[in-house]
């Protein structure tokens, strides 16, 4: 079975030149972007077969066959070619390349056909010849290292570093390398099942073997999540490629040959497989991190490890057990405030995820001892304390306060005003229909009315029968209904303008309030504008 590489600076070229290649036939030795690289990439694989671009910066593909044909090279060279190409072309046939194939003709069966003609004449050589002895690696032991490398993804007990060792074929065992893990995002309008594991798991591949075109071997790991493993081996002492850019990198090419987006967590250099190992059990650690929104969107280092505390946090975290004890119904508004202020601030200074939760589930015990909660009060924290816990990213989190903020309100709000209504409080209404589009605090409101926060609270409470969330929630609904109607209007648009940044809790609101999805109302609404307005009589 001979090996093959393939040369060429485009790598959705050097893509579907593979793609076209019974790889049951030829084996895959590697891809490289420019003469230079293929060049020590032969000399290191032995490849027999090279299939080149002509046109490559750096080394282009005539020096490469040359430099081949000066040192000795006994394998057979296939020239891929433009059109304008002609003059480049003739002179590598002249220097000993088999033949030549056109990128924009080039057929499988055609491309099949000089691939069988190379092989036969290789054949005949080592048939005049004894076999020259290959480096390669065999099947068992790649099977061998895979299961070692999801051994070392697996949490490792004190003790068991011997064990995990002995795991590595000896092929293996004095070979250094990187070690990323890649996660792949979707979108939040995906409508079609995304590609199975396995299948992204080559497209890793694919990218992996064009950024890392000097190693000695490549290994994916499939896991739960759109989790990836992907640890990059080269062989002791060889320049290993830099960490970071080749983890952002493949990041970049994903999304711009595949439509895929993922991000990633790149391990330092690791100088034997059992370093790799602890690099991966960091990264495990370092993957906590992405719980944080703009975590999950980047590539973060092993490094980076969440914080158990910070001091930057316990004001924040102060004031949010401070809401605790303000009197009357207002302390959900204010502690609904102080939370997403926290979570906001974790997300600043990348506080573990588990401390952040536990911080938050504790002032819900809290406010469930409070007077306002009685026991003839219909709501129960348990659920949302567990919900908080086992909450996966920080919007998520986000939307489960804001869910447990709008249910207890509904609970506890009365459902007839009074008659009259005090001038601060026509003024907050006022405020609020003002600045909707804005992120409001009740602090804000408090100041423009000259009242206190709680006071504020429970005076709007008492005079219009619901909450200022409630009354603000109703005043955006109500605009963002108005902006779809039109047609104008992108949803995410709509949701920006009417100050609810968060897609899930836009359109959670929305469906609650007016019984549709807001991409239904661009199709011509269900209901009369004014059907779903709300009541302004009350002010």
């Amino acid at each position: 079975m001979y090996k093959i590489v393939i040369v060429d600076d485009e790598m959705i070229v050097r893509h579907a030149v593979k793609s076209m290649i019974d790889w049951e036939t030829y084996e895959w030795a590697g891809s490289a972007a420019s003469g230079q690289e293929a060049l020590e990439l032969v000399r290191r694989s032995e490849a027999e077969l090279v299939i080149t671009d002509m046109k490559m910066p750096g080394m282009d593909g005539l020096a490469l066959i040359r430099e081949l044909k000066d040192s000795g090279y006994g394998g057979e060279i296939l020239v891929l070619s433009n059109y304008s190409d002609f003059e480049l072309v003739r002179e590598a046939l002249r220097c000993g390349a088999h033949d030549y194939v056109l990128k924009l003709t080039l057929k499988s069966e055609q491309f099949a056909e000089t691939l069988r003609e190379m092989a036969a004449k290789l054949d005949e050589r080592r048939a005049s010849r004894p076999e020259q002895p290959l480096a390669s690696r065999s099947a068992a032991d790649r099977e061998q290292a895979l299961a070692w490398l999801q051994a070392a993804d697996a949490d490792v007990e004190d003790g068991e570093e011997e064990t995990l060792a002995s795991m590595l074929p000896a092929a293996y065992r004095e070979l250094q390398g990187l070690v990323f893990v890649f996660y792949r995002q979707s979108s939040d309008e995906e409508v079609e099942r995304p590609e199975p594991a396995t299948d992204f798991a080559d497209t890793l591949t694919k990218l992996a073997d064009g950024v890392f075109p000097g190693r000695h071997s490549l290994i994916v790991l499939p896991s739960p999540g759109e989790r990836y493993v992907l640890a990059v081996l080269y062989p002791a002492g060889a320049r290993m490629a830099e960490a970071e850019e080749s983890a952002r990198r493949i990041v970049r090419l994903a999304q711009i040959y595949y439509n895929t987006a993922i991000s990633g967590i790149y391990g330092q250099p690791a100088a034997s497989c059992g370093a790799l190992g602890e690099q991966l059990r960091r990264c495990r650690e370092a993957a906590q991190l992405r719980f944080y929104g703009a975590c999950r969107e980047s590539c973060i280092a092993s490094t980076e490890l969440p914080l158990q505390e910070a001091d930057a946090l316990r004001r924040v975290e102060q004031g949010l057990r401070d809401s605790l004890r303000t009197s009357g119904e207002s302390v959900v508004e204010l502690w609904m405030e102080r939370a997403v202020e926290l979570v906001e601030a974790a997300a600043a200074v990348r506080l573990a995820p588990a401390v952040l939760k536990r911080a938050i589930a504790r002032t819900v015990w809290g406010m469930a001892g409070t007077a306002m909660v009685d026991a003839e009060t219909s709501w129960s924290e348990q659920p949302w304390i567990d919900r908080i816990e086992q909450a996966e990213s920080e919007a998520e989190l986000l939307l489960l306060i804001r869910e447990m903020t709008e249910e207890m309100v509904g609970v506890l709000e009365t459902s007839v005003p009074q008659a009259t209504i005090r001038e601060e409080i026509r003024r907050a209404v006022a405020y609020l229909e003002e600045r909707y589009g804005e992120r409001i605090a009740i602090a804000d409101v408090a100041r423009h009315v000259g009242l206190s926060e709680a006071y504020l609270c429970q005076l709007f409470k008492s005079e219009t029968g619901s909450s200022m969330i409630s009354r603000l929630n109703e005043i955006r609904m109500a605009k963002a209904y108005e902006m779809l109607a039109s047609g104008r209007y992108l949803i995410k648009q709509v949701a920006i303008s009417v100050g609810i940044p968060d897609p899930f809790y836009f359109n959670r609101l929305f469906r609650k309030r007016f019984g549709i999805a807001p991409k239904l109302v661009k199709n011509g609404g269900d209901k009369k504008m004014d059907d779903l307005q709300p009541d302004k009589k009350k002010l």
